[in-house]
């Protein structure tokens, strides 16, 4: 058995585009900045591509106005911020960004030249085309990323109206699904860390698919043995069987046990140079009833 690992994030970052959602994911950032003493980063990133008719001159004064415009939408970005969280917080490290950049480019620069450790942003788990317009920002980041990354949606039991800077999010019960891999130790070691932070229950959850033949007390014994012991950890755990689909039956158990936020490992595989995660976890995180923090796992790096 590996040793635990502690997650503690020291640098968030918080792209955010001034949709409800992205407000939402804010109050969640702010929220793990208190909690961990980490600096929060807000990062908007805002994409503007030179026509190609444009002369080096209509280039040099076009730039000198996006300069400006870089400013205003600073301005903007920090009253926004302002409005959404009653003031600007004083008890943590709060730094603003404006990066004429892809979206997704950003992020992925700033995480490694900002050195952070945890990303959390919206989701707007939409379906259609809809869903690929407005969700392709948040999986190809996730897709990308090699540090976790948290995104948010609002809770089904618990609305945040997020126009109110007095309500705040609560993490009060934490599910880990746990498929007997050694990899869902990193997973595990994350959702103790962030239980135990916020003095929250934490579930482990095995899904059995294949369930004729199985030996419910030898699978128990196998999550035991990798998880450790468990109640020597730092916050109370219980161990919880399914059978079926494994996507179908995260998002069930989350939805009839009213928890809070979902931790899943995701390993990331190679193919034709490109990034793709397992069928599990983008149907979670698209169609989960609660947020999702994603912890990346990169065989080859």
């Amino acid at each position: 058995m590996e040793k635990a690992q502690t997650f503690l994030p020291k640098k968030i970052l918080c792209p955010m585009d001034f949709s409800e959602l992205s407000d939402l994911a804010l109050k969640y950032a702010v929220l793990g900045a208190r909690e961990f003493d980490a600096e929060l980063m807000v990062l908007h990133a805002h994409f503007f591509e030179l026509p190609k008719y444009f002369t080096p001159q209509n280039a040099k004064a076009l730039f000198a106005d996006l300069q400006a415009v870089e400013k205003k939408i600073l301005n903007s970005l920090k009253r926004h911020v302002r409005e959404i969280l009653g003031s600007m917080p004083d008890d943590i490290k709060l730094d603003f960004r404006v990066l004429d950049h892809h979206p997704v480019e950003s992020i992925m620069t700033s995480i490694k030249k900002e050195a952070c450790d945890l990303i959390v942003m919206g989701t707007h788990g939409l379906r259609g085309i809809k869903r690929f317009l407005m969700g392709s920002i948040t999986e190809s980041v996730v897709r990308e990323s090699t540090v976790p990354v948290f995104t948010i949606r609002q809770k089904i039991h618990d609305f945040i109206d997020v126009q109110q800077p007095e309500m705040t999010p609560k993490i009060k019960r934490v599910l880990c699904p746990w498929d007997l891999n050694p990899t869902s130790r990193l997973a595990f070691d994350v959702a103790v860390s962030v239980a135990a932070r916020f003095n929250a229950g934490l579930t482990l959850l095995h899904i059995q698919e294949d369930a004729e033949g199985a030996d419910i007390d030898a699978i128990q014994d196998r999550i035991e043995s990798l998880a450790g012991d468990i109640h020597n950890q730092p916050c109370p755990i219980e161990i919880k069987m399914r059978r079926g689909n494994s996507a179908e039956q995260i998002v069930k158990h989350a939805l009839e046990h009213e928890e809070d936020m979902i931790v899943l490992g995701a390993v990331h595989k190679s193919f034709l140079e490109d990034t793709f995660l397992g069928r599990t976890t983008e149907l979670v995180m698209r169609h989960a009833p609660v947020p999702v923090l994603i912890t990346p796992i990169h065989p080859h790096l």
